[in-house]
This record gives structure tokens, C-alpha cells and sequence, in this order.
């Protein structure tokens, strides 16, 4: 265990807290009822959710919305971090802990204590949006070789979802505009968000929008199906409006209208029979321009829930928590500080909120959160290239602190970071070895 003495230090730092306790919330800005899919034969309830009071101006925000997953601007030069601080070994979730740079291209497989298990790296790279070790151990990643910020079109930009062997060989590559998300569906698909240029004349006549479409893949990287995300929004029973958000800078160019950055499961088959949205065919996706989590059904392809508009500020990684409730990084583009929520879908007035308070805790960009076997929650700071994990009490109990930093000094992002059974870590490393 760390000494308090080292743990003061530690909890003065850009990007631990002072404190983080669970907060039980209530009030009118968090008393927006879900909206979901009704009977057919029933016309579906409109739900108006309440505006921030303090939001800033549709110009700062969209500024915000824009910046790049890269951009240090604005950010301290805190350099390489010293790694892993085991705070207490009898609070922490046991297992291993995948680390994926957003910049540098690689991936890290770490003990508790910070020991490098299996480390993968890819060039020419501009960035990784995040990476899957799958149980055989080969690593699924998505990214891109050069930047999205130098030309507005995704098929100009090298985007590419690979899979690479455990001791870094590149199994396959496909070249299509994946972005932010992959994940091992239950009958052993890839599931990922891909980026298509269309032209929507009601929502604008003389720009094409950036369509998000959840698609699966093979395990050996063969398309097999997708999902049109404004599609099933255009055709959704339940009401639907489309904020105006990612507009190109100048009002020419396209419009990043979802930059959606998360697709996962919502099955939960022993909840299924309280509400559909745990049915075997459901997703969620997280959606930061248009501030919503919503659940689909993929068979039906219906809008199943959504919420989130007026209480969420460009968040990111909603996770289907084994209780039914949903876990996300409210990234707060619009109070300037971030948080992570979770929340019953079916009755969300009441928000459980992990928070340190105002300017303590601020990722414009990415940000992810785990919810642990033993209850606590694995919090991923992005911009400050760190993360914490904390008891249901708010205890940390381990703290990271990214290792690499980039030429001028800044520390290289964490674009996401997943703690992992050491059943199946270890299984892998009998098989494979280190």
C-alpha cells in the first residue's frame, strides 16, 4: 500500500481528485423520464428534456465538438507519468489491465503493478481509437494512418479496423471508415461503427452528413451486415429531433452530425422479460454530437430508448451495467467539467454520480469508464493521460499515470483502458506464452 505521504502527492495532481464520492442526484435538471418504444398500436409519448441553465453558446460548444482527439491545446506539458500506483491491493479488482495510446499507436497489457505483459505498436499510424484483446489473444484495432483533421473525408484519411496475432503479426487489415468502437459480439462477430458520407437534404441540401452505421464483421474481417443510424432515427415510432451539431467550420464541408464513439451489447437475458431493451438483439450507442445514448434493436431495427439530451454533455462509452443500469462518461462540454453517471434506464430521475466538482476533472475529448466485478468503477481521464479506479465509496484504490509522452512534452492521451479477467489473460499466456 502507498504511503500517505506518496498518496497526498498523488491526489494533488492534475488529474486525481480531491474527492469523488457517489452522489445521489435529484432535481429538475436530471428528471428527464426515458423515452420508450410503445406498442405499436400505441402513439408514442413525446419527451421534451430540460436545456442546461448554464450552457455555453451553441459557437463554444461547436468549437469544443471540433477538437481534435490530439489537440494538446490548452494543456499542461505533464510529460511521462511514473505508471502504476497500487494503493491498495485488497480494494483493487483483480486482472490485467489493457492501455491503448491514442497516439503512438500501441497497446500495452499491464499486471496490477505495472509490469508489461504483451505490448503492440503499428506504423505508419496517426492514432488508435481503441483496441479488443479477444480470448485466443489476438489484438482488434481501429484507426487511422493519417489525420482526419487535414481532410473532412474519412476515405481520404487511411481508416482501417486489423487484427493483429499476440505476438504483434498482422492477421488481416481492412481498409473501411471505421472509427472509435469495436467489440466480440456473443456469437463471436466483431461489431464496429463505420462513417459514410450522405446527402440528407432536410437536414442539409447543399452538405453531405456523416452517417454512422453499426456493422459486423467475420472474425475474419468480412463484412456481414450494417445498420444505418439515420436510418433507424428517420423511421424511429419514438420522436426523434436531430440537434443541429458538428456543422464544418465556414458552413462548407461535412457535417459531423453523431460522432457516435460506442457500440455495445444491451442484452441482459434475465431482465428481458421486464423491458425489451434487454433483448438478445439490442445495442447501445453513445453519441456525443447529439448528446443521446440510445438503444436499438438490430432485427427490428427500431429505436427501442433514448435519453440523455439536456442532462449529457458530448459523452462517451455507455456500458450495460448486469443490473439493468447503464454506466457513461459525461464529458460536460457545456459545464466545463466532467463526470461519470450511472443511471436505471427505465427510471432515470435519479443519477448516481461519481464527480469531483467544477475544473477538477475535465476531458473534452474521449474519456471511458468500466464498472468492475467487485463494484468498483475504473475511471479513464484522457486528455490528462491517466486514470483512477475507486471503490462503490470513492476510495482509490489504483492510479495510472500514461507512460509515453509526445516530442513536445505533453503526455501521450489514453484512448481507452479495460481491466480483464486474469482467467483470461492467463489462459492466453498458457497457450501463447509472454
Amino acid at each position: 500500500m502507498a504511503k500517505s505521504s506518496d498518496f497526498q502527492k498523488l491526489r494533488s495532481s492534475h488529474f486525481l481528485p480531491r474527492w469523488l464520492p457517489l452522489l445521489a442526484l435529484a432535481g429538475a435538471g436530471c428528471s428527464q423520464q426515458p423515452a420508450v418504444a410503445p406498442p405499436a398500436a400505441t402513439p408514442p409519448a413525446s419527451v421534451s428534456p430540460s436545456p442546461a441553465s448554464t450552457e455555453p453558446s451553441e459557437e463554444a460548444l461547436e468549437r469544443l465538438r471540433s477538437l481534435g482527439y490530439l489537440d494538446t491545446s490548452g494543456l499542461p506539458k505533464l510529460g511521462a507519468g511514473k505508471g502504476v500506483k497500487l494503493l491498495d491491493r485488497k480494494l483493487v479488482s483483480p486482472g490485467y489491465t489493457l492501455v491503448v495510446f491514442a497516439g503512438t499507436c500501441t497497446a500495452q497489457l499491464l499486471t496490477l503493478e505495472g509490469e508489461i505483459v504483451r505490448s503492440w505498436k503499428a506504423e505508419p499510424c496517426h492514432r488508435w481509437e481503441h483496441a479488443e484483446l479477444l480470448p485466443e489473444g489476438d489484438l482488434v484495432v481501429v484507426g487511422s494512418r493519417l489525420d482526419d483533421t487535414a481532410d473532412q473525408d474519412p476515405k481520404n484519411t487511411g481508416r482501417y479496423i486489423m487484427r493483429l496475432s499476440w505476438s504483434g503479426e498482422v492477421v488481416w487489415r481492412l481498409e473501411i471508415n471505421a472509427h472509435h468502437d469495436v467489440c466480440l459480439a456473443s456469437d463471436g462477430t466483431l461489431v464496429t461503427l463505420v462513417r459514410s458520407n450522405r446527402r440528407i437534404p432536410a437536414i442539409d441540401p447543399d452538405n453531405d452528413l456523416a452517417d454512422d452505421s453499426i456493422t459486423f464483421l467475420s472474425p475474419a474481417g468480412k463484412v456481414l451486415k450494417s445498420v444505418s443510424l439515420y436510418d433507424v432515427l428517420s423511421s424511429s415510432r419514438i420522436p426523434f429531433t436531430i440537434q443541429k451539431a458538428g456543422a464544418p467550420e465556414g458552413g462548407k464541408g461535412l457535417i459531423d452530425l453523431f460522432h457516435s464513439n460506442s457500440i455495445r451489447s444491451a442484452s441482459v437475458p434475465e431482465l428481458e422479460g421486464r423491458s425489451p431493451i434487454y433483448g438478445r438483439d439490442a445495442v447501445i450507442v453513445t453519441s456525443r454530437h447529439q448528446d443521446e445514448l440510445m438503444i436499438i434493436d438490430l432485427r427490428s431495427r427500431q429505436l427501442l430508448w433514448r435519453w440523455g439530451r439536456g442532462v449529457l454533455s458530448g459523452p462517451h462509452e455507455a456500458t450495460i451495467l448486469p443490473n439493468g443500469n447503464i454506466l457513461v462518461f459525461d464529458n460536460g462540454l457545456s459545464r466545463g467539467w466532467s463526470r461519470v453517471l450511472e443511471l436505471n434506464p427505465l427510471a432515470p430521475d435519479k443519477l448516481i454520480q461519481f464527480a469531483p466538482g467544477p475544473s477538477r476533472l475535465f476531458s473534452r475529448v474521449m474519456g471511458a469508464c468500466q464498472r468492475m466485478p467487485n463494484g468498483n468503477t475504473l475511471i479513464v481521464h484522457s486528455e490528462g493521460g491517466a486514470a483512477f479506479e475507486l471503490t462503490a465509496q470513492g476510495t482509490p484504490a489504483w492510479i495510472y499515470e500514461g507512460t509515453q509522452q509526445t516530442s513536445d512534452g505533453h503526455r501521450v492521451k489514453l484512448i481507452r483502458m479495460r481491466r480483464l479477467p486474469t482467467a483470461m489473460v492467463e489462459d492466453i499466456l498458457s497457450r501463447r506464452g509472454t
